[in-house]
């Protein structure tokens, strides 16, 4: 039989020592080689929010995205494709006043 002992009434507790997570890298080689990304991948390629990201799906203007029941898909090539497109090279650029009547505007119109 062994001899557990109970600590004393309002004796101090020791603290419990804090386990730290494994860092995890923010992408792995099989998420860069993949194909098709998810939407928060897609996003962080970007440079844009996950809520930006689905309000370009509902009002225009985003990279062509595939619907697979509830998943939301991107091809890595649509993306990159639609970031060309929006490259300039100063503000008087074509593509540049383009990007602008892509987007949809901010304010509540009629």
């Amino acid at each position: 039989m062994t001899d557990i002992t109970k600590p004393k009434a309002g004796a101090p507790v020791p603290p419990i020592p804090e386990i730290a997570a494994p860092a995890r890298p923010p992408t792995s080689p099989a998420r860069i080689l993949r194909p098709y990304l998810r939407g928060g991948e897609a996003a962080e390629l970007i440079g844009v929010s996950i809520r930006t990201l689905e309000k370009y799906r509902c009002t225009g203007g985003g990279p062509p995205f595939l619907k697979v029941g509830s998943r939301v898909l991107y091809l890595r090539e649509d993306v990159e494709a639609w970031l060309q497109r929006h490259r300039c090279q100063n503000t008087s650029d074509d593509n540049y006043a383009a990007a602008l009547r892509e987007m949809p505007s901010r304010r509540n119109r009629p």
